[in-house]
């Protein structure tokens, strides 16, 4: 019945909204990356989410704070056999880095260290294919 409210309106002669459709919420590219290092991280490559994001109460957050957890550090930190150190950032389509990822982004820059930000589940696939962090070789996609 929901379908039919937008011919109602304009019956009445009002003007339908324009929706948009939903953006995936960043959880769900959280999970989908977690799940591929899962099932085809290399053996030799370490990795680990960095949970940052969560709301929690100010208890919580005062004690992660005094264990030493900072804002900026990327959702995913990868590391190699070789120890350098892979920063993968994941982001909402539409949303920007903070002013602290964007300075940890410039500390890795000016440091060598690999940094990528990615705002789909296709572009996090690619970092990853590109750092060779999998075991299993994408195909070549094209762009949709």
């Amino acid at each position: 019945m929901r379908a039919a409210i937008p011919f109602l309106r304009l019956a009445a002669g009002i003007k339908p909204r324009v929706r948009k459709a939903p953006r995936p919420k960043e959880l769900v590219l959280h999970t989908a990356v977690a799940k591929v290092l899962r099932e085809h991280a290399r053996p030799d490559w370490q990795w680990t989410h960095i949970g940052h994001g969560e709301v929690r109460d100010i208890r919580t957050a005062v004690k992660l704070k005094r264990m030493g957890q900072q804002k900026g550090w990327p959702d995913f930190v990868l590391v190699p056999p070789t120890g350098q150190m892979h920063c993968l950032e994941l982001k909402r389509e539409g949303e920007k880095l903070t002013d602290e990822q964007e300075s940890f982004q410039t500390w890795c820059i000016s440091n060598a260290v690999p940094h990528a930000v990615a705002f789909t589940q296709s572009q996090a696939l690619d970092i990853l294919d590109e750092w060779q962090c999998l075991r299993v070789k994408l195909l070549e996609r094209t762009p949709a």
